[in-house]
């Protein structure tokens, strides 16, 4: 099941998936290409141990869960957990309800 899947729709009265929820995603996919999960919301991918080899696996785990193709160079302009929850939330693909 990805993000939007019955158990993760948005509710009707929600415009899209809640912050915490996406950020929680986030954070799991960092932990899982980092194999640790020592760092905070706000630091750096790269000064956690990350390189741009991981990124590319961060991104197809996040694109999968919304069900579309994500630019890595989002990544790049968000390299913290919280920059990346932002424009995630903010990027059409999380703000859409299931087709």
């Amino acid at each position: 099941m990805n993000y939007f899947g019955t158990a993760g729709a948005a509710s009707p009265d929600h415009d899209g998936p809640q912050p915490d929820r996406v950020r929680a995603l986030v954070r799991a996919q960092w932990a899982d290409v980092l194999e640790h999960d020592g760092f905070g919301d706000d630091d750096d991918f790269f000064e956690s141990g990350g390189h741009s080899l991981l990124i590319a696996d961060i991104m197809a785990g996040l694109g999968r869960e919304a069900g579309t193709r994500l630019p890595l160079r989002l990544f790049f302009d968000h390299p913290t957990v919280n920059k990346l929850t932002t424009a995630l939330l903010a990027h059409e693909a999380f703000r859409s309800p299931a087709r």
